[in-house]
């Protein structure tokens, strides 16, 4: 009999337990992720390699950018040959007049670099995926050596910087209103102006199909914007949902860390 009491006891308490937690959510739910796994694995096409194994600078090349001052350049590798592109890979930093080729780094159609004067760093942020409606961004951190040749010091995979969103992110849907929330602190309230595609599905609010970096700065600013999913259709749309800013560290594990939280106005957003 004792035995039986402890059993209800303790059912009891986990029902009460769970309840509270659900209370005290207040009816938040968890973002959903589009990304399943890592991204960094993804190697350039061997054509690519071996045509940058000389790293020479030539009309194959565009230029991304170019700091005077310092003597640092980057270049992206847009053909292999008039009858071959580089399908989006292949980066050359040039420091002091010593070049380093990066052929696994995918600079897609808008890649974007910066020279940290105080730190001696090179950020570069291109599309490690893009399309209709997608474009995901992965920014690299590059350091000189003596030498004057260039490593990658760190690098952030999109896969990481969702998660590390996610951790952080909930939403609520109440009627025709979606409340994004940041650590339980609601952030912005979008309403929804879509009514041909059968109302919110079940796991309305998703990231991982829209992440870009601003580095136009010191600092490693990422945008987010999470999409919605509708009963009708499998695409996420975005026609009602901002874009989230945060300012980016990299903790002692080389994982993303997210701070000042906010939404971007459109000001902010790069062009």
């Amino acid at each position: 009999m004792k035995i039986t009491k402890t059993l209800m006891h303790t059912a009891i308490a986990v029902i009460c337990w769970a309840t509270l937690m659900a209370c005290n959510g207040n009816g938040i739910k968890p973002l959903n992720g589009t990304l399943e796994q890592p991204m960094s694995d993804t190697n350039a096409p061997e054509t690519v390699v071996k045509t940058m194994e000389n790293a020479v600078i030539d009309s194959r090349y565009e230029n991304i950018m170019t700091d005077e001052d310092n003597k640092v350049s980057v270049w992206s590798l847009m053909k292999i040959d008039d009858n071959n592109s580089s399908e989006g890979y292949g980066i050359i930093v040039v420091k002091d007049g010593i070049a380093t080729a990066f052929p696994n780094i995918r600079h897609g159609n808008n890649p974007s670099a910066h020279y940290n004067t105080a730190t001696k760093q090179m950020l570069i942020t291109g599309a490690a995926m893009e399309g209709t409606g997608v474009l995901v961004e992965q920014p690299y951190i590059l350091v000189f050596g003596d030498d004057g040749h260039a490593t990658i010091e760190a690098t952030i995979d999109p896969y990481d910087m969702q998660q590390e969103a996610l951790s952080h992110a909930g939403y609520k849907v109440e009627g025709e209103q979606i409340t994004l929330y940041n650590d339980k602190q609601p952030i912005y309230t979008a309403t929804n102006t879509i009514t041909d595609m059968g109302g919110f599905d079940d796991q309305a609010v998703w990231i991982g199909e829209q992440i870009a970096y601003d580095i136009s700065g010191d600092d490693i600013v990422v945008q987010i914007t999470p999409g919605v999913n509708y009963v009708v259709g499998k695409v996420l749309l975005y026609d009602d949902m901002p874009t989230i800013t945060a300012l980016v560290n990299i903790d002692e594990n080389g994982k993303p860390t997210l701070n000042d939280v906010e939404i971007a106005k459109e000001s902010d957003l790069d062009e």
